[in-house]
């Protein structure tokens, strides 16, 4: 057996072996219970221009909205990629946004603000692979701008949690 040959037996089998690794998710799999297509910020108002930010370049990690590069199918680069998604989704998954109590929101809200003003979001690693996802100025102060008035709108709400009817009316004067 030539060189060659050996070389390319070895690429196959570690081609093959990548591809069969990549049906093992050591650190969990991002796929299963997520929802494609899932609105990001159901039930919020938000501007279109932010909207599509956000979905564009957020979405990837931070919502059940995650574009899989054909690349991301071999192992070990799908391992990596799981990590990050599921990591992603745990700080903030925008299609789950209301199922998070008003405090949480507010959370996000005030954590987006900061990273994306500060350029912590997205990832520079992270852009420096897909630089589509970089966020132009008037993108991050689109975000910034936004996730600010959010949470003050946020924090002027009455509490929905907070129940009216169990005030008292034994102390009150007819």
């Amino acid at each position: 057996m030539t060189n060659r040959a050996k070389v390319e037996l070895t690429l196959g089998c570690l081609f093959a072996a990548s591809i069969a690794l990549s049906t093992v998710h050591p650190l969990g799999n991002p796929h299963s219970g997520a929802r494609p297509g899932a609105p990001i910020l159901e039930g919020v108002d938000v501007p279109e221009p932010v909207r599509t930010a956000l979905q564009a370049k957020c979405g990837d990690c931070h919502s059940q909205n995650t574009r899989y590069p054909i690349y991301s199918h071999l192992a070990p680069i799908t391992w990596m990629i799981d990590h990050d998604v599921m990591e992603g989704r745990e700080k903030l998954d925008m299609s789950r946004w209301q199922s998070y109590s008003v405090k949480d929101r507010i959370n996000a809200l005030t954590r987006m603000a900061s990273e994306v003003h500060t350029g912590e979001m997205p990832p520079r690693p992270y852009v420096l692979i897909h630089s589509q996802a970089r966020l132009s100025p008037e993108e991050q102060q689109l975000i910034y701008d936004w996730a600010k008035s959010e949470r003050k709108r946020l924090r002027q709400a009455p509490d929905p949690s907070s129940d009216q009817s169990s005030v008292d009316t034994r102390t009150q004067k007819p």
